[in-house]
């Protein structure tokens, strides 16, 4: 089972309560009157690294608390979309060069994200347009 931990000896948190997390708020989306009869699709951005004085050191990285809490994804440069009829939840991931494993070690693939974090669908950030464009929402959500 996956599991969300910040480090070797802090709590491990089942990912099981991110999709907990996720069924619940669109359980109340489902719920809103002005919803009722659409494709609706909510779309959360995570945060981003962001450079020191333009440098090759960023500052401590921390996750946006509302796509924590819906996808508890640690990396940043993520997007994460959520079907309010289906709870259908799909992640975007970066797509890194192959380069970057030199510094980063081996790069996760998109099925390696799909086990870590135990979302529906992964698919590269820069795919974002054409995926939403596919589902055809009527409606997006977003923050």
């Amino acid at each position: 089972m996956a599991c969300y931990q910040m480090g070797p000896n802090t709590h491990s948190i089942p990912m099981t309560l991110f999709r907990e997390n996720r069924d619940r708020v669109m359980a109340e989306l489902r719920k809103v009157p002005a919803l009722e009869g659409k494709q609706a699709l909510v779309v959360l951005q995570g945060g981003d690294n962001i450079s020191l004085y333009d440098t090759d050191v960023d500052y401590v990285f921390r996750q946006e608390s509302y796509f924590t809490y819906l996808f508890g994804v640690t990396e940043p440069g993520c997007y994460g979309t959520v079907d309010v009829t289906s709870g259908r939840a799909t992640l975007y991931v970066p797509r890194l060069p192959a380069e970057y494993a030199v510094w980063m070690g081996p790069l996760l693939t998109p099925d390696d994200f799909k086990t870590k974090y135990e979302v529906d669908a992964v698919h590269y950030a820069d795919e974002i347009d054409v995926k939403i464009g596919e589902e055809n929402p009527s409606v997006l959500l977003t923050l």
